[in-house]
């Protein structure tokens, strides 16, 4: 450094100061829930050594023969994160695959290392997103171009990296290389272009440093190259999808709540100890049982009741306390949510309504931390139903739907499987009860916007009763027989044509004169 100009020894200053500032604000503060998923992790040591790195710190000494450090991240959704999951308690890791997942992979390459995300340019577009843009699944997004961001540079974030083109075209290549799904490497180039969109166009950049903001447009046009290749690629991995569905067939309802079935003796073996009054301070549900109870129900709304994981993740207490029961059957109530992309509806017989109100008054306040003994307790009636054992929201309900099959040791089933298994036994059912059924599984916004508002919410228990359990309620026809609506479009123009016959000298549908002349010309028959 001593030959080094006086503008570079200011540079390697000010990043010593900041690297200090980022490990005095990172590194001596540890969350508890972040400790307690650190010691449930099949790999603890790498865990805690992949943590400690990301935070500044350097660990030293340690064996070659140790195992790849496994970060508690998914690879294949980057919009969805473990790290705000329910809990470990259900993973079930096997031994005689360890080395060869894909996340061991990727953290073996060390595709997994980022930067500290409390720096500026990061906290900033955290920011952004979650603010600006309302993203409640910023983290993940955030973690992906830090991630980005450490390859290119690891000793320091910063946005010079617009100025190597060639070393970011070989990131999204390595990310492909190491197994990940087209899709999953558009998402992290997405995440890169939103980034660099932000900085150029909401920060101070094009005043400070012209230079660069032009660097930075010349970057976002070069991943938009990239992006045009790869969106082919997207599409034929989506048709190579849907072709292994089509091998694989459609599963029965039966296959589709096997997991349900399976856990259903346990399930309610807690709910027994909750509903006798049992759980009282001495006699405390476990984790484990606490964590069954949540995802049994969250599977009830998956895949009994076909609804994406968002109706999960996003379902309020206040759309839980604002159900409302059908007046000709009360034995069945109706959920709706609203904060989703379609709002959707759902229906709860009367025992699985009285599951949701046992976990809503005894599981969810021992969630939270608390137990809340009346619903009037509660000031924050707008924060979100199902609650994870770390005390926040659901945020990935398909990790959490996939703990519970592999815990029962049941094939998985996905919440598309499901829908698909759905949507194939429609194929037989008449229009009326089609369009039930798409409301009842949100498939447009404008079905949903009509079954959500719903005037009767007898439609939505039609649907679920007829179409999607099965059963059949004689005593509620779909339209009264004889209407415009019980007509289809065939019989309609029958009977058109039945009241208006078509003839060379036939009236006219409406027409009240018969002194029309005879000789009208035959192009208006």
């Amino acid at each position: 450094m001593r030959t080094s100009s006086e503008a570079d020894i200011l540079a390697v200053v000010e990043s010593a100061k900041r690297a200090v500032s980022n490990l005095m604000r990172t590194g001596r503060v540890w969350e508890y829930s972040l400790l307690s998923r650190i010691m449930q992790s099949p790999d603890t040591i790498g865990r805690m050594i992949e943590e400690l790195e990301s935070r500044g710190n350097a660990v030293v000494g340690i064996p070659t023969a140790a195992v790849p450090a496994v970060p508690d991240v998914p690879v294949e959704a980057p919009a969805e994160s473990s790290s705000e999951s329910s809990g470990e308690l259900y993973q079930c890791p096997d031994t005689t695959k360890q080395g060869t997942s894909l996340r061991e992979r990727m953290a073996s390459l060390g595709y997994y290392k980022k930067h500290s995300l409390d720096h500026d340019l990061l906290v900033s577009f955290a920011k952004f997103l979650q603010f600006d843009m309302s993203n409640e699944n910023f983290k993940q997004e955030v973690e992906n171009v830090a991630r980005f961001l450490y390859f290119m540079d690891p000793q320091q974030a910063s946005l010079l990296f617009v100025r190597q083109h060639e070393k970011s075209r070989e990131y999204f290549l390595k990310l492909s290389e190491a197994g990940l799904s087209k899709q999953t490497v558009q998402n992290y180039i997405k995440s890169v272009k939103r980034f660099l969109k932000f900085h150029t166009g909401s920060t101070d950049l094009c005043f400070t440093d012209r230079v660069l903001h032009e660097d930075c447009k010349n970057y976002i046009s070069f991943l938009d190259n990239i992006q045009m290749a790869t969106s082919k690629q997207v599409s034929k991995e989506t048709t190579r999808k849907r072709f292994d569905t089509f091998q694989e067939g459609v599963l029965s309802s039966t296959q589709v709540t096997a997991v349900l079935a399976a856990a259903k003796k346990d399930f309610l073996a807690v709910i027994g100890k909750l509903h006798a009054g049992e759980c009282s301070p001495g006699h405390q549900l476990t984790l484990t049982e606490l964590q069954l109870v949540l995802y049994y129900l969250e599977a009830i709304v998956i895949l009994e009741h076909a609804q994406w994981p968002g109706v999960v993740e996003h379902m309020t207490v206040t759309e839980w306390i604002s159900r409302r029961r059908d007046d000709t059957r009360p034995g069945f109530v109706v959920v709706a949510v609203k904060e989703h992309k379609t709002a959707a509806t759902f229906v709860l017989t009367q025992e699985q309504e009285m599951w949701f109100d046992l976990y809503f008054s005894e599981v969810r306040p021992v969630m939270l931390g608390k137990k809340r003994k009346h619903v009037e307790d509660d000031d924050e009636t707008d924060e979100r139903f199902f609650i994870s054992s770390t005390d926040k929201a659901i945020y990935n309900a398909s990790n959490d739907l996939e703990r519970l099959h592999k815990k029962y040791q049941v094939p998985k089933v996905t919440s598309q499987m499901a829908r698909r298994a759905y949507e194939t036994a429609t194929k037989e059912l008449s229009d009326v009860q089609k369009t039930k059924v798409a409301g009842y599984l949100t498939h447009s916004t404008a079905t949903a916007e009509k079954h959500y508002r719903m005037k009767e919410i007898g439609s939505a228990v039609d649907a679920f009763l007829r179409n999607l359990r099965g059963d059949s309620d004689s005593d509620q026809s779909d339209t009264p027989r004889g209407s415009s609506a019980y007509l289809t479009d065939q019989a309609a123009y029958d009977k058109l044509l039945r009241s208006y016959p078509v003839t060379l000298d036939g009236r006219r549908h409406g027409e009240s004169r018969p002194d029309y002349p005879r000789t009208w010309p035959a192009r208006v028959c």
